[in-house]
């Protein structure tokens, strides 16, 4: 008998030292502390090596098939796979320790770090629900009315209509041909304006804030319901949308103002409306861009190029380019009769063959002076 005590000594002596290795190990990393705090407490005997090292092996061919499945897993799993060759006694700590800190990056604290799953369900359903409250008091605050967008882009359109009457303030005064006078218009658009009354008075409301419709589709169905178009539910939100802008004009021999329409003004003429627009609308931008400087900044926003203004007469040129004195414009013209006129510098470019064989260009400029 102790012959046999002795060799079964001797046969166990390496699993011994090997446990202890691996036992000192896991005290290191905390990896036993729960488990055998809860096989003491709750007294169950032992297992034995063979049941465990069986479930050890199901428990791995589990964690092999999860990992492979699991989105950036699969280098893991390929690991966790080699290692069956490895020493029993060394393999499954490391294994554990490596998916463990896997899962701490992918996975929250409350399932990675708890030991118990029906513990860390249980922490994440309360924290989910927290989760839940927050979001629902969140989008209570953000859901407002859709009064609250109607005021927004009545402020919006106030604006515009205060922008009109600056754009007008700096026509006042504009003449040159047969035109006397030039103004922007603006009218509320009858469609939009339906929209609008629509969100208002809250008869949007249902449609816009519902949980299961997407914004998309709400301001497609508000669109179709109030607006009599199937399409356009984004024009909702622009202000743009919901109002019409035109320019007048008014002639010398009439005092009525009419529309600016191509088939009624001649290309000088519609050539001389566009600019004068062009310089006020030029002039607003520089105005709002030197606005909350402490210094004006260097050179002009108010830079006007014409590009083969061929129908524009000598005294149409001349016309513009007192206006274009008096609003400090910097104009740059391409036109026939710019030569012959008075007030500007015509520059002449020539294009040749140097010397070299390169081609250069010669720039040439020269100023008419007024007759004596």
């Amino acid at each position: 008998a102790e012959a046999a005590v002795t060799a079964a000594e001797a046969r166990a002596a390496p699993a011994g030292e090997a446990w202890a290795v691996l036992r000192a190990r896991c005290d290191e990393n905390g990896a036993l502390d729960a488990a055998l705090s809860s096989s003491l407490a709750g007294g169950e005997p032992p297992q034995r090596a063979a049941e465990l090292a069986a479930e050890a092996a199901r428990a791995r061919d589990v964690l092999i098939e999860r990992l492979s499945r699991a989105r950036g897993g699969e280098e893991l799993a390929r690991r966790v796979e080699g290692a069956r060759s490895e020493s029993e006694a060394t393999w499954g700590l490391d294994v554990w320790l490596e998916v463990k800190s896997w899962l701490r990056q992918r996975v929250p604290a409350q399932i990675a770090d708890e030991d118990d799953p029906l513990a860390s369900l249980e922490r994440l359903r309360d924290h989910l629900a927290i989760l839940e409250a927050r979001l629902a008091r969140q989008e209570g605050d953000l859901r407002g009315a859709s009064g609250d967008i109607a005021r927004g882009i009545d402020v919006q359109l106030r604006r515009a209509k205060w922008q009109v009457e600056r754009l007008n303030h700096h026509l006042e005064g504009i003449s040159f041909g047969a035109i006397a006078g030039i103004r922007v218009t603006m009218h509320r658009a009858q469609r939009m304006d339906q929209i609008l009354r629509a969100l208002r008075d809250g008869d949007a409301q249902e449609l816009l804030f519902q949980p299961s419709l997407p914004i998309e589709e709400a301001l497609r169905e508000i669109f179709a319901r109030h607006g009599g178009g199937r399409t356009g539910g984004a024009r909702l939100l622009d202000y743009r949308e919901y109002l019409e802008l035109g320019v007048e004009v008014r002639r010398q021999d009439k005092g009525d103002w009419e529309s600016a329409a191509p088939t009624k003004l001649s290309t000088g003429e519609a050539i001389g409306v566009g600019a004068a627009l062009m310089m006020v609308v030029l002039t607003e931008w520089e105005r709002d861009a030197g606005l909350l400087r402490a210094r004006p900044a260097g050179g002009s926003l108010r830079f006007l190029f014409l590009d083969e203004a061929n129908r524009m007469s000598k005294d149409n040129l001349g016309v513009l380019f007192d206006l274009c004195k008096n609003l400090d414009l910097q104009l740059l013209i391409a036109a026939p009769e710019v030569a012959r006129s008075e007030g500007n510098t015509t520059y002449r470019l020539v294009r040749r063959v140097g010397e070299g064989g390169q081609e250069e260009v010669i720039v040439s400029g020269r100023r008419a002076s007024a007759p004596p």
